[in-house]
């Protein structure tokens, strides 16, 4: 996404403002200086919510799975390098530091099964009206 990115991630205790201050505010004085400009480089402040069940985990996947189809950036998800859902549907290794354990476990315990399932709840919801 060229103004914004979307993290979904699980932490033991609230630091999560802290770390995106520091995440946000290191990359974009590194890429001012590169760039040799200056101000905000994403489209709006920052914003966090919290996900209430489990429910809300696999829609809020979803959603950031399939936001650059959305975004008319690539035809697939798949198709976004910048995306963990790439290595989650079983298309490549992934990132090392992704775990997608989590999401992994709502579509089953035999990893290629698991693998089909996961792929149809994001990808058949492109070609849903």
């Amino acid at each position: 996404m060229p103004t914004h990115f979307h993290l979904l991630v699980e932490l033991d205790e609230n630091t999560l403002q802290p770390g995106m201050q520091w995440l946000n505010g290191t990359y974009a004085q590194q890429f001012n200086r590169r760039h040799s400009r200056w101000g905000h480089l994403n489209g709006a402040r920052y914003f966090c919510g919290g996900v209430e069940s489990d429910r809300h985990l696999l829609r809020a996947f979803r959603y950031i799975a399939l936001n650059p189809v959305a975004a008319g950036l690539c035809e697939r998800p798949q198709d976004w390098p910048w995306s963990s859902y790439r290595g989650s549907a079983g298309y490549d290794r992934g990132f090392p530091f992704v775990d997608d354990g989590v999401i992994r476990e709502f579509f089953g315990s035999e990893p290629a099964a698991a693998t089909e399932l996961l792929r149809a709840f994001v990808e058949e919801a492109v070609t849903e009206p």
